[in-house]
Order: C-alpha cells, then structure tokens, then sequence
C-alpha cells in the first residue's frame, strides 16, 4: 500500500512540475489584441480562459503550419485567409475544428481542458453567440494576455519537431477521423463582421 501512495505522490508531484510556469518554453510573445483583421482577411481567436491545468501545452495548427502553443488563462489570434482551414489542438488528445471563413469577419474558439492520467486533454469549441460558452469567453476576454507566435529558434524547433507527427495524424484524419463525431465545425456565420 506505502508503495502504491507513494508513486501517487510521485506522479502528483511530476504534473505539478510540468504545469509550473517556469518550465514553460517561450514559444509564444505578448502582443497587443487586434480588434478586426487586416482589409480582406480573417481573424481567429483561440482563447483558453481558465487557468485550470495551466501547464499543460498545447500545439495548435492549421493543416501542417504550426500558428501558436496554449497555456491557461490566455489568448492568441491568427489572422488568415478566408475560406476553408482545419485547426487541430494537439496534445495528448487531438481536437480537430474544420472552419470555413469569411473575409473581414473575428472568430471565436474556446480551448477547454479535461485532465487525462498524465497530462490534460484540450478540447476545441467552436463558438458563436448562441453557444452557452460565449458569454464566459466574452467576460474572460480583456482580462487575458493576448499571445503572439514566437518565430524565433525553439518556436521553430518545435514546428519541425511536430511536422512528422501532424503529417502522419493527417492522413489518418483524412481516412478515419474527417467526417466523424470527433470533428467539429466553425461555420462562416460564426464570425462577427469587423465592419
């Protein structure tokens, strides 16, 4: 029985020491909130507002392009092309959001966290203003620190690090995951007009 408590301290230990501030890498940057996207463009905010499992990184990507890294209790916005995007949050579960995108329109997806044996799950909610999530997220949203994606020397060992794994989880998504009740979606009426 000591041993078994034992190494549930052990591992109690060991997550609060990966969820640690200080052990976090400087992927991402502050950078001051944009309100609308440049003339043409779209603007996608991925806000994680609880600090719940803080720690616990989690990759996000467009297709096979690396666009920011989530920790608790902040946000990050990308601005991209309208038109059609697959967003997937990688960590130890993977969370696919397949977007369509208007030009001059701000999108909203919510990264919630569920823990896992070892680290957290993040999950991907595509949010509009019927959503019961989205007056959280809207009440949360000035308080957060807005994040900018890194492109210096570790972000970029970090993209290559991955590009193997998301290549491969592309391909499985095409043949086993697109389509399937582990997708969901942000729709182009999602957006609010930046006009």
């Amino acid at each position: 029985m000591q041993k078994i408590a034992g190494f549930v301290c052990l591992c109690l230990l060991a997550f609060s020491l990966a969820c640690s501030p200080q052990f976090k890498r400087p992927y991402m940057i502050d950078q001051e909130a944009k309100l609308k996207p440049s003339e043409g463009k779209a603007l996608v905010n991925f806000v994680r507002p609880s600090s719940f499992g803080g720690g616990a990184k989690a990759t996000i990507w467009d297709g096979d392009k690396l666009i920011g890294v989530s920790f608790g209790k902040q946000r990050f916005q990308y601005e991209c092309e309208p038109g059609k995007h697959l967003f997937i949050a990688w960590s130890e579960w993977k969370s696919p959001v397949e977007a369509e995108l208007l030009p001059n329109r701000v999108y909203f997806i919510a990264l919630r966290i569920r823990m896992d044996w070892w680290r957290g799950r993040i999950h991907q909610v595509p949010l509009n203003k019927e959503d019961p999530l989205w007056n959280t997220v809207m009440n949360e949203l000035p308080s957060l620190p807005n994040r900018a994606f890194d492109h210096g020397r570790l972000a970029l060992a970090e993209a290559e690090e991955g590009k193997v794994k998301i290549t491969e989880y592309l391909q499985y998504y095409e043949r086993e995951v697109k389509g399937s009740t582990h997708v969901m979606y942000l729709k182009p009426e999602d957006g609010i007009s930046a006009d």
